[in-house]
């Protein structure tokens, strides 16, 4: 007997909420990606044409109207579709950062294809290509500096509240977070949510007012603490103060202890602390470094971009004219730079705190 039942409205909204946005995305990267590929060589063909005929480089201008729009809406499209699709993936953020800067670079690496096509010339059409190029770098450039600080907010926003991954803890993963305990910031093991109150009591650690991770023994690891915590055993109070009461696993060495230690939810905590402390302090040293010398940065590379130039002019013996660099151009290199610097440090602390759990 067939089921009759009409669906329900609701029956179909997951699967076109579902779809529908990933379907978008995917239509607008390759969309994207066509629309860039197109109108590069349309405009690298025009301005081609342009430094061949002189007398046709006034049309050739007008002519590159028609693909200034795809220069900007590319690399949009890009950027938009590749963040959906891949958000997260450390490969999708510096593929956009190379390909914005292949854009934005134009006039460095063109001229070595299109040796009539110099960025220097009176030509307008080879100007107007060379000025489409680097609106349309610019723009991709800021896009991939917006995705890649996203990137940066999302991690720290997700390390910040999780930590270590779940699936690396070993010890403690099954612990609800104790309401009677407040998160101290920095504080010790015993000042942490996960210390149960049950412990605590006749915890040595606590008593002694020390920390389990530098005593590598602990209530999520050691036996002996929960035992002893259990038992009505009583415990001196001179041992609990001076940490004698403390327990000693002589079976383990150091090193075996401290990967313990490494994955255990209390010192997760105590690293998401850490974590929580760096990242203001880096940004602020980068704040620093901006308003001090952004002067000097900017004179940093300028002179970088000067001495490529010569270069590439030197390797070329002359065919590739030097091309200076305008102040705007600068500051916003500079800044690139300072955000490129600043992701990749909050990656290092990231690496040094929740992989090498220094």
């Amino acid at each position: 007997m067939k089921n009759n039942r009409q669906k329900e409205p609701a029956d179909f909204t997951p699967d076109v909420l579902g779809e529908l946005p990933m379907t978008i995305a995917k239509y607008a990267l390759w969309g994207g990606v066509a629309v860039l590929a197109l109108s590069l060589l349309a405009i690298i063909f025009l301005m081609n044409v342009a430094a061949g005929d002189a007398a046709k480089a006034a049309q050739v201008a007008t002519n590159m109207g028609m693909f200034e729009k795809g220069i900007i809406l590319g690399p949009i499209l890009i950027a938009l579709g590749s963040a959906w699709l891949f958000w997260e993936e450390e490969m999708m953020v510096g593929i956009n950062v190379i390909i914005a800067l292949l854009v934005f670079f134009a006039p460095v690496w063109l001229p070595l294809i299109l040796q009539n096509a110099q960025p220097e010339t009176s030509n307008p059409g080879v100007t107007k290509g060379y000025e489409i190029l680097a609106v349309g770098g610019q723009i991709y450039v800021g896009f991939a500096i917006a995705i890649l600080v996203g990137d940066i907010v999302t991690r720290v926003r997700k390390r910040m509240v999780y930590g270590t991954k779940a699936a690396l803890l070993k010890y403690g993963t099954n612990i609800k977070e104790e309401s009677d305990r407040k998160n101290v910031f920095m504080g010790k093991c015993w000042q942490l949510p996960f210390c149960r109150k049950f412990v605590r009591e006749k915890c040595p650690i606590y008593h002694a007012q020390r920390t389990c991770w530098r005593e590598l023994v602990g209530c999520m690891c050691e036996e002996a603490v929960i035992s002893a915590a259990m038992s009505d055993k009583p415990v001196s109070k001179e041992a609990l103060l001076n940490g004698s009461a403390i327990p000693r696993n002589n079976k383990l060495t150091d090193g075996q202890k401290r990967q313990r230690c490494h994955n255990c939810v209390i010192y997760n905590e105590h690293q998401k602390h850490k974590y929580k402390l760096a990242m203001p302090l880096s940004m602020i040293f980068y704040g620093i470094v901006f308003l001090l010398f952004r002067e000097s940065l900017g004179g940093w590379v300028s002179g970088m971009m000067t001495g490529a130039s010569k270069k590439v002019n030197q390797i070329t013996v002359g065919t590739v004219k030097e091309i200076g660099a305008g102040e705007y151009f600068n500051q916003f290199l500079t800044v690139a730079i300072i955000l490129v610097a600043f992701a990749y440090t909050v990656k290092l602390i990231e690496h040094a705190i929740f992989k090498l759990k220094i």
